[in-house]
């Protein structure tokens, strides 16, 4: 038996739970931030602007472990081969699986992950923060699937 042949999930579904946790509070923060800009039009706020990096990088690390347990359970499950082949098939396979429900949504959230290295642009921090919101049901949908097949 390989490695590979074991599937321990112990870890991402630490993850996931860690991903949620961080979501949760960052939304509060959000919603302070939005009420003092209600209450004094006062601009981005250093706790909101760290605050939301840090669930950048929390997004960013939550979608790599994300596609590297998909890929080990589809290497053990139904293609040895999946290492070999480009994001775009991984998500197609896994949904095709019965992982995951929506592929073009998780490769939007890996092109989400690629843009995390520019989150210094304004524009893009806050574009990978609202993807960041949108990827919760999908990786909560995923561990569940996940912990149900192995």
């Amino acid at each position: 038996m390989g490695i590979d042949e074991k599937l321990d999930v112990s870890d991402f579904l630490r993850s996931v739970e860690n991903f949620n946790k961080s979501l949760e509070k960052m939304l509060s923060i959000e919603a302070a931030h939005l009420k003092s800009i209600d209450d004094a039009g006062a601009d981005l706020n250093f706790d909101y602007q760290f605050a939301r990096a840090g669930m950048i990088k929390i997004f960013e690390m939550t979608i790599e472990s994300s596609w590297k347990i998909m890929q080990r359970w589809i290497k053990i499950n139904n293609d040895d081969k999946i290492h070999e082949k480009p994001k775009r098939e991984l998500f197609r396979i896994a949904r095709q699986c019965g992982l995951i429900t929506d592929q073009v949504a998780w490769w939007g959230f890996y092109e989400g992950r690629n843009k995390t290295a520019h989150m210094y642009h304004e524009e893009i921090a806050e574009d990978v923060y609202a993807l960041s919101k949108k990827f919760k049901d999908h990786l909560n949908i995923f561990a569940e699937r996940l912990k149900n097949r192995i």
